[in-house]
């Protein structure tokens, strides 16, 4: 995937499952605490993945303000599946998807890879 991809994420099992299947593809990634706009208009990346459950990091206005700096960018969130409001809020807010923590963790390898390559 050309670029970077930005993690916003608390859950240190899925920040360490993300890091390292990204390892394993070549795929850097970069993860950060909050000002996802900023860095999406700095860094120009491939792909913004967002854990929804992670409520301290503000992750609904996150998605906002990355979708305000850019209308291309894919965002991936990922949250519990019981976690409904989340799911309907990140998707109003912009995500251009929205998956359980087991689908993502299923699909993983091939959100990180470019289409072409899957």
């Amino acid at each position: 995937m050309d670029g970077k991809v930005l993690l916003l994420c608390k859950d240190l099992f899925f920040t360490s499952r993300i890091r390292e299947t990204a390892r394993h593809l070549g795929v850097e990634v970069r993860i950060l605490d909050g000002g996802l706009g900023g860095a999406v208009r700095e860094e120009t990346p491939s792909l913004l993945l967002v854990d929804l459950d992670a409520e301290q990091l503000q992750p609904i206005q996150e998605i906002r303000d990355a979708r305000e700096a850019s209308q291309s960018l894919p965002i991936i969130g990922f949250v519990r599946h019981e976690n409904v409001e989340s799911i309907r809020a990140a998707r109003e807010a912009g995500a251009t998807q929205v998956l359980a923590r087991g689908a993502f963790s299923t699909r993983l390898p091939s959100l990180l890879l470019p289409k072409d390559t899957v």
